[in-house]
């Protein structure tokens, strides 16, 4: 039997090792806060030492999240009808409506190129952008520059068709035209890019598809690559490298599906408006030539084909990108 005496001193015994106990699991619990607070010192040093490229590239992360489902998850992609009616069967009103300005000094309607540094949707009015502009050319572009005949109709018909299949694989299709009575400005165009064409807030479009025909003299399909300065507000670091690559990808698919050569990239056209004003990554397509007979006669009958090629690129690239 245990005694009194050595009752009691197991009794203390065991007091001062639950007591040891506690002290040394505080002690731990004090010295692991200790080294958490010093990670997480370091981990704060060390992001607050990371390059701002870095900072950038986590931005547009975010933004190409964001871009990448509209808000029921589509992705949302939008497609432009190059051209459309004609300047001299517009009102004044029709033009303004449209998205154009008078230019007193030139006496005419039309559009800036670009946009001021860093900026978007503050018009250059010929001051504070990039400067490029074409041989002998201006921030100013005329309405009538734009001006076409039949190529508005064969536009439309391949931006038609592109929508009907992007929509059946899934994709949200934003029109900046519908039909040929209409021909916004490339800033309404542009304003497309963005929900409820509110460009105050960031782009939710994950591409543009500038859908336009060639002539001058030629045969087959190609693109127009973007090559220089682009200073718009809120476009990726990579904006001209992604365009490109998307645009290449789309005229492999319609030369494939259409029976038109499929050309080189078209350069030296950096100062189209589009380029210098678009937020998200571009394709601008010069498909076929329309002042061609032969290239006329594929364009009239394959514009589902074309549509479909379309469809089927963008699809392909977002797969790989």
């Amino acid at each position: 039997m245990i005694n009194n005496k050595t009752l009691k001193r197991l009794i203390k015994a065991a007091v001062v090792f639950l007591l040891l106990s506690v002290i040394l699991c505080v002690s731990m619990i004090c010295v692991y806060n200790g080294r958490s607070k010093d990670k997480q010192r370091q981990d704060n040093t060390v992001f607050e030492q990371v390059p701002d490229r870095l900072r950038e590239l986590a931005l547009e992360d975010s933004m190409k999240a964001k871009m990448a489902a509209g808000k029921d998850g589509r992705m949302i992609i939008v497609i432009d009808a190059g051209h459309g009616k004609q300047s001299s069967l517009m009102t004044d009103k029709e033009k303004a409506e449209e998205g154009y300005v008078y230019n007193d000094a030139c006496g005419e309607w039309g559009e800036w190129r670009h946009y001021k540094n860093g900026t978007f949707g503050e018009n250059c009015e010929g001051d504070g952008c990039t400067g490029t502009v074409p041989e002998n050319g201006s921030c100013w572009y005329p309405i009538s520059n734009g001006d076409r005949d039949i190529e508005p109709d064969i536009n439309l018909n391949n931006a038609l068709a592109a929508k009907k299949y992007l929509e059946q694989m899934g994709y949200e299709v934003r029109m900046a035209r519908t039909s040929n009575a209409q021909n916004p400005s490339m800033d309404r165009r542009v304003s497309c890019c963005f929900e409820n064409n509110d460009i105050h807030e960031a782009a939710d479009a994950a591409a543009y598809i500038c859908i336009h025909s060639n002539a001058g003299g030629g045969s087959g399909t190609s693109y127009i690559s973007l090559s220089g300065q682009y200073s718009q507000s809120g476009i990726q670091y990579d904006y001209a490298d992604r365009s490109n690559a998307l645009a290449k990808i789309l005229n492999t698919n319609i030369a494939l599906a259409s029976g038109l050569a499929e050309n080189a990239p078209i350069d030296g056209e950096e100062y189209l408006i589009l380029f210098n004003k678009c937020p998200v990554p571009i394709a601008y397509l010069e498909i076929g030539f329309f002042d061609n007979i032969s290239d006329l006669e594929l364009l009239n009958s394959s514009s589902d084909a074309i549509g479909h090629a379309i469809a089927k690129g963008i699809d392909e690239y977002f797969l790989n990108n």
